[in-house]
């Protein structure tokens, strides 16, 4: 089978190459991969700068959707032909994050998705929404850490969401704040990019190059007394704003740190002042993604696609995924 491999070799970090099909063993699934997704780890692990330790040569990315080819034995739930998506964290079942997950993550402790076929166990599987074809790739990490953030800071009917950037994850809570009867507001230093966010349901859009001090601006557009949530997708440049148009004992949920994960916190202001909750979101649970993909199904949400590339152009779709100027998520076809 063709693979992708991540190589200690700066000038041929990617490559493709050609490994031996695999077998699936007990309780484990052999899967045909029709299409992978980027994400912003995947250019960290490319580049040497994620915070975990990585092993090369490594087949990277953990985004992937794929057709059922065989099934081991004493394997149940899932039959030749089932379109299905790798979860992050195979292990991770239900319940409360645990560390030792870390240990089987895709695309990093182990080997990720971007070659032809690959086994996994059956129990970090998932239907994928039966309305999606290549699109479900994007699901994994991007879909379900939006969700996972929004049902863990509760929001609700009526409330205020505030996004910060139009990234995958961004795009996404966006899509899911419609579902649970929230406004999202979001912030961006694109028009373009803002307006593809109010064409999927945006209510109001902030370009941070012509208001850089957007927080109290935000503030007045929830209504005054600021937002229920925040998805914090920016870090050290945007947390002071986010703090800013955040509600006294509203949430900010850590998801990202595009402009540095080095933090300088007014512990007055976010804490004392407004009370505030930080919670770090890390994906989701099979359980969690089970429940988003009923959901997507439900109300037919589609994500938003930037672009697809060949298998033989991945470095092409690394180089897109690095650009910033992706609006939505980038596949793979295999």
């Amino acid at each position: 089978m063709q693979a992708i491999e991540l190589t200690d070799d700066s000038h041929h970090r990617i490559r493709l190459t050609e490994r031996p099909a695999p077998v699936p063993g007990r309780g484990e699934v052999l899967i045909r991969v029709r299409a992978a997704a980027l994400n912003h780890r995947d250019l960290e692990i490319r580049d040497g700068r994620y915070g975990m330790a990585v092993q090369r040569p490594l087949v990277p990315l953990s985004d992937a959707v794929g057709d059922v080819v065989e099934v081991g034995a004493t394997t149940a739930g899932f039959a030749p032909g089932d379109r299905v998506i790798p979860t992050f964290f195979p292990t991770w079942i239900d319940g409360a994050f645990r560390s030792e997950y870390f240990a089987s993550q895709l695309g990093s402790s182990v080997d990720g998705v971007l070659r032809e076929l690959m086994v996994y166990p059956a129990t970090g599987l998932v239907h994928a929404p039966s309305h999606l074809g290549d699109e479900a790739a994007a699901l994994p990490i991007a879909a379900l850490t939006a969700w996972s953030a929004l049902c863990d800071a509760s929001l609700g009917p009526g409330q205020t969401l505030l996004v910060i950037g139009t990234g995958g994850v961004a795009l996404f809570a966006v899509q899911f704040a419609r579902l649970f009867g929230a406004r999202a507001i979001v912030v961006s230093s694109s028009d373009h990019k803002l307006a593809r966010a109010m064409e999927l349901g945006a209510a109001h859009g902030v370009n941070y190059q012509r208001v850089p001090h957007w927080g109290a601006p935000v503030r007045d557009w929830s209504g005054g007394a600021g937002v229920d949530v925040v998805l914090e997708l920016g870090g050290a440049a945007t947390l002071p704003q986010s703090t800013v148009a955040l509600r006294v004992g509203g949430t900010i949920a850590i998801v990202g740190y595009l402009t540095g994960p080095q933090l300088q916190l007014d512990l007055r202001e976010l804490f004392i002042g407004k009370r505030a909750r930080l919670r770090g979101q890390t994906v989701g649970s099979r359980r969690d993604f089970e429940a988003m993909n009923r959901a997507l199904e439900w109300h037919r949400v589609v994500p938003v696609i930037d672009s697809r590339f060949a298998l033989s152009d991945t470095p092409a779709a690394y180089e897109r995924m690095a650009s910033g100027q992706a609006l939505g998520k980038v596949l793979i076809a295999l």
